[in-house]
């Protein structure tokens, strides 16, 4: 799997443990034909923690800070920024992040929605029993490219590109195709300036 180096652990390691390494790519940021966007609204600003216990008893990889501008793991040296390192796009309520893939013109996508003091990350997970084939019901099987080791169908899946033709395959890829990676509590004691 190739996540951005940059990525915390919105992207990064929830989407390495739950997609075991196979990437699942489209063609430009996603949705297509929608403006990007260069902050993320500021009822989204703070600190959220993916711990039931709370800020002090999480960990590290617990804890999302979302500023204006970009986001990052408690810890991390390095942060996502918004039209450097992501793309993040709207849909209704969802916020669309994409991530340009290293050595390739395609993007991994994130999606995200907050719901109060809830927020939820979604992603594309190819092992996700009948993903693959759901995918392909909902935008069509010519629109869904498996790309395996050394092109050999035998060999171990490596990539999946997802090809919609337009925003309403996107949004029914969303309802039908996606899997809940972290969930995440806005940590009540801090205010949005408060982040670290």
């Amino acid at each position: 799997m190739t996540a951005p180096r940059f990525a915390p652990l919105l992207v990064a390691t929830a989407i390495v443990v739950l997609t075991g390494c196979v990437d699942v790519t489209f063609p430009e940021p996603m949705p297509e034909n929608r403006r990007e966007l260069d902050h993320f609204p500021a009822s989204w600003e703070g600190t959220w923690t993916s711990h039931v216990q709370g800020i002090d008893a999480a960990g590290e990889d617990e804890i999302l800070i979302v500023k204006r501008d970009r986001i990052r793991g408690l810890g991390d040296d390095e942060e996502v920024v918004l039209g450097q390192d992501a793309v993040l796009k709207r849909l209704g309520r969802k916020r669309i992040l994409s991530f340009p893939q290293k050595d390739s013109d395609r993007y991994s996508v994130v999606v995200a929605q907050r719901r109060g003091d809830v927020l939820e990350v979604r992603a594309f997970d190819p092992e996700q029993d009948d993903a693959i084939e759901s995918w392909e019901s909902t935008i069509g099987a010519d629109r869904v490219l498996q790309i395996h080791r050394k092109d050999d169908p035998e060999k171990r899946l490596k990539e999946v590109q997802l090809n919609p033709k337009n925003t309403r395959q996107f949004r029914a890829l969303l309802r039908e195709g996606t899997t809940e990676l972290v969930t995440y509590a806005r940590v009540k004691d801090r205010k949005p300036n408060d982040a670290p």
